[in-house]
């Protein structure tokens, strides 16, 4: 992979389709820890299995050539919340997720980073997950959507969210509405941050990756710069990948006024002429204590 530029340089969002390499899940099986093995023999469903080797093939394979070594020679751990991290390359900081059919791999050089992705499927959002997990604005604007266009839009929010909780690095310990934003054209406008990201600065966005996927990346770093976006072919070259980007934004925290106040309690007011017509329909607490503009 010699097209592959190093972290430091520019982040990267590396993503794969099951089904393009399936000759190559017996080599990216060889490559496992014991501990992903055991994992892999678990799947009851072929399809799982696949799926789980396939995002191994991935993150074995890019991670391999940036840190110079063989991909059977990675190690891994975790933090107390279970997000992995590659043992001895603290600068190598990455986050993998996968939907049924397809993975993504996001790496950047140092900035604790969060990836997910989702499968666009036609009458599977369910308006109940969004009344109980997102936020009231949120909830809004989804409701405000066309009927054709909530599946998409659900996923927007729901792979933004765990984007950015994954990021922060303690992942579905939060709940989902402490990263709430609005879509605004190709801007994203954040409602609500994690009270341990509100001292940080942090840049995130989303991508179509292929018509049936939804992607969003979260970076904590000051940089606000988007991955470039590749595709990893069953012979484990990387080639460019063409993508839709559907929006960015980022949070840039203000100096508050006592150092001594509880980080995430008010967020700075939002630019109102940034958001959508529905800013108007929400509650006045929320118009008052926002948000930040981007």
């Amino acid at each position: 992979m010699k097209n592959l530029p190093l972290p430091g340089t520019e982040p990267l969002l590396v993503w794969v389709r099951t089904a393009d390499v399936a000759a190559a899940l017996p080599q990216a099986e060889s490559w496992l820890g014991a501990a992903e093995r055991d994992k892999a023999r678990r799947f009851v469903f072929d399809g799982d299995r696949a799926d789980f080797l396939a995002s191994r093939f991935l993150l074995r394979r890019v991670l391999a050539e940036l840190a110079h070594t063989a991909p059977e020679r990675l190690a891994f751990e975790t933090n107390r919340w279970g997000k992995p991290a590659l043992c001895g390359r603290p600068e190598l900081t990455f986050n993998l997720a996968h939907c049924r059919g397809a993975a993504v791999l996001l790496a950047g050089g140092g900035a604790p980073a969060g990836v997910d992705i989702e499968a666009v499927v036609p009458g599977r959002a369910d308006p109940l997950v969004a009344q109980g997990l997102f936020h009231r604005a949120e909830q809004i604007q989804l409701l405000a959507s066309p009927r054709c266009g909530y599946d998409r839009l659900f996923l927007r929010f729901w792979t933004l969210k765990e984007a950015v909780l994954k990021a922060e690095g303690s992942g579905l310990a939060l709940p989902l509405d402490a990263f709430a934003a609005l879509f605004d054209a190709d801007a994203i406008v954040p409602l609500t941050v994690p009270a341990s990201l509100a001292g940080r600065p942090f840049a995130f966005g989303q991508a179509e990756l292929a018509p049936d996927l939804v992607c969003a990346w979260a970076r904590v770093t000051g940089d606000r710069q988007s991955p470039t976006t590749w595709q990893l072919q069953a012979t484990g070259a990387v080639l460019p990948a063409p993508q839709v980007r559907l929006g960015a934004g980022s949070y840039r925290p203000r100096a508050f006024a006592s150092r001594s106040e509880t980080v995430g309690k008010r967020c700075p007011k939002v630019h109102v002429e940034a958001l959508p017509q529905l800013i108007d329909n929400l509650p006045p607490t929320l118009r008052e204590n926002g948000c930040l503009s981007m």
